[in-house]
């Protein structure tokens, strides 16, 4: 017995150093990468839109490459969203489009065809809804006023903003947002005459304060009215180029210049006094000339303060498409918008990652809505177009741009080729 047991033990230990009874540990398997980069790029904005937000919100995003029209990516993209200030990407691409660049907009001071050079009767002061005027200006028409000898006003100071309707107020703006009242002459810094609320009357009494501390008398008072047709020039200020005053809408997402540049167009393209529906009507026109029909979408203002205004991802890229594709139009055009961890609404996003310093875009914020839409490299060189649209969600926006700005890291961190051919290509090189 004592014999057998030993048999036994030593059996085991043989077969044991055979690895016969023994069971190789499972080793842990790596996560499953995609081999095609472009497949992984989706797999990673896909693990992003699982995110929590989209338990209620909805999103719509479409990516293109500018060069071929290749989509890359994209996600309901003809779901219908509030634009918010996205919608400045079209008044933009509109006003340079029509105006062109260099386009500059006049303030006008008229004296009567028959007035004297030294003492004249009323003179009239025309605003055409230059959106930067500033106090400054006012005074440099005074002096210009000296130069050429003007010694007295007898008559009164009259204000003409006809160029624009009398319609303040943008259709569908909140009641609680601030209000712009605005004006074809007026200077956002001056808020609006008291009692009024006229902006233009309140640019007029500026007038007549420089005139009489420049030592110019007047007579009369300020009034509201219209120059006459073969009323006589005798000051003009010029604005900045229109490339300019683009930038300083986009890139702090200026409410003010969008609203007055949208009513502009409609006035220069469809004739005097600009209105909102015309500038809706002129950028309508314009966006078919882009996709060759009617896009299904809906402008009423130029700033995206309206709820009424409802936009897709794929209209948003058939644009900034055809704006980069554009030569006359692209550099101002891509020039006004932000620059991620630079400056504008971007300066404190995306700071660390691939797309800093690279990405341009313009963002849109809503009660609810947050936007994102514009250009960036990839790691290839490659130019790609993107419209990422959220909304209906509850609470700060932070949730909706922190999403915002993961995709535009894949986005400026792809890159078509695997990195082991990267890899090898680099040791090839070497």
């Amino acid at each position: 017995m004592k014999t057998y047991t030993i048999l036994l033990v030593c059996s085991a230990l043989l077969f044991t150093s055979c690895g016969i009874f023994t069971t190789k540990p499972s080793e842990p398997q790596p996560p499953v990468t995609p081999a095609d980069p472009l497949e992984k790029l989706h797999t990673d904005i896909d693990t992003v839109l699982r995110e929590t937000l989209f338990t209620t919100a909805n999103i719509g995003i479409k990516v293109v490459a500018v060069e071929t029209g290749e989509v890359i990516y994209e996600k309901d993209p003809r779901k219908l969203h509030h634009p918010a200030s996205t919608t400045k990407l079209f008044t933009a691409a509109t006003a340079l489009a029509k105006l062109g660049a260099d386009y500059q907009f006049e303030t006008t001071l008229y004296v009567d065809s028959e007035a004297d050079t030294q003492v004249i009767g009323d003179i009239y002061f025309k605003g055409r809804a230059d959106p930067v005027l500033q106090p400054q200006d006012i005074v440099k028409l005074v002096d210009t006023l000296l130069e050429v000898g003007v010694e007295s006003i007898q008559g009164d100071i009259v204000v003409d903003a006809t160029y624009l309707d009398t319609v303040r107020e943008g259709p569908g703006w909140m009641w609680d947002d601030r209000q712009l009242r605005l004006s074809a002459l007026s200077i956002r810094q001056i808020e609006p005459e008291p009692g009024t609320r006229s902006r233009a009357l309140a640019c007029g009494y500026l007038l007549k304060n420089e005139l009489m501390e420049k030592g110019i008398e007047v007579i009369g008072d300020v009034v509201p009215g219209t120059a006459p047709p073969d009323a006589r020039t005798v000051a003009k200020h010029l604005s900045p180029p229109l490339a300019d005053i683009i930038k300083l809408m986009n890139k702090p997402s200026n409410n003010w210049i969008a609203e007055l540049l949208f009513k502009a167009v409609g006035a220069e393209v469809m004739g005097e006094p600009g209105t909102w529906q015309k500038g809706r009507d002129t950028v309508n026109e314009f966006l078919e000339d882009i996709t060759g029909e009617p896009p299904v979408h809906r402008f009423v203002d130029g700033s995206g303060l309206s709820r009424y205004n409802l936009l897709n991802a794929e209209l948003l890229t058939q644009l900034l498409v055809y704006m980069y594709q554009n030569f006359e139009l692209m550099p101002e055009y891509v020039a006004s918008l932000p620059i991620a961890g630079v400056d504008g609404t971007l300066i404190n996003r995306m700071h660390g990652i691939s797309a800093e310093k690279v990405l341009r875009a313009k963002t849109g914020t809503l009660s609810g809505v947050s936007a994102l839409a514009g250009y960036t490299t990839t790691a290839d060189g490659e130019i790609v177009a993107f419209g990422i649209l959220i909304s209906h969600y509850v609470g700060p926006a932070t949730s909706a741009r922190n999403i915002q700005d993961q995709i535009g890291g894949y986005l400026t961190g792809f890159s078509r080729h695997p990195v082991s051919n990267v890899n090898s290509q680099l040791t090839q090189d070497e």
